[in-house]
């Protein structure tokens, strides 16, 4: 897929991603650019090591690295795609003039290329985010119900102590006779 993107790119007219749909493009990489660095902090928050076991933390380290080397890759692709944009749009430099099919074809298609290959990689690994989010929200998961289950244990009652708690009256059980319940007592 990745170099029919290439080939794509290369082959639009010069000057047809630098119009509306470069600037819906950008937009669109912004939307994702800007969700990128509020959920890598939230997932380097969601570390910490308390009542976790060393495996759910190795665990939990891995997929948070995992999600931010993801998170970061498209970042990159982000930014790519953008300064393609930018190049795109700005004017050739008139020492370049000299060489018309350089400034007129070949460095448009170029650039062109550089955005459709960047985008169609951006759009096939964005899948994955949710993937990966999942993944932790599964290991955090596992960690809190490890963690509610040792606080159950260690708050729960041990066997001797609710009847410690219920002592029963020292009356309780004593055999008494009909005449002593049957007379009134003052």
């Amino acid at each position: 897929m990745l170099p029919a993107a290439l080939i794509v790119g290369a082959a639009l007219t010069p000057g047809s991603i630098t119009g509306d749909s470069g600037r819906m493009l950008v937009i669109f990489l912004g939307l994702v650019s800007a969700s990128i660095l509020p959920t890598i902090s939230l997932l380097v928050g969601s570390m910490s090591a308390a009542g976790r076991s060393v495996l759910a933390i190795n665990e939990l380290d891995a997929e948070i690295r995992s999600a931010m080397d993801a998170l970061f890759f498209l970042f990159a692709c982000v930014a790519f795609v953008v300064g393609a944009l930018v190049a795109l749009a700005t004017p050739s430099p008139h020492l370049l003039s000299r060489a018309p099919l350089l400034t007129s074809e070949l460095l448009p298609r170029s650039g062109q290329a550089i955005v459709v290959f960047f985008s169609a990689l951006i759009l096939m690994r964005v899948g994955q985010i949710p993937a990966i989010l999942r993944r932790t929200l599964a290991v955090r998961h596992q960690i809190a119900l490890d963690e509610a289950r040792r606080k159950t244990i260690e708050n729960a009652p041990t066997p001797g102590s609710s009847q410690a708690t219920f002592t029963p009256h020292p009356d309780f059980g004593k055999s008494v006779s009909i005449e002593e319940v049957s007379t009134p007592r003052h």
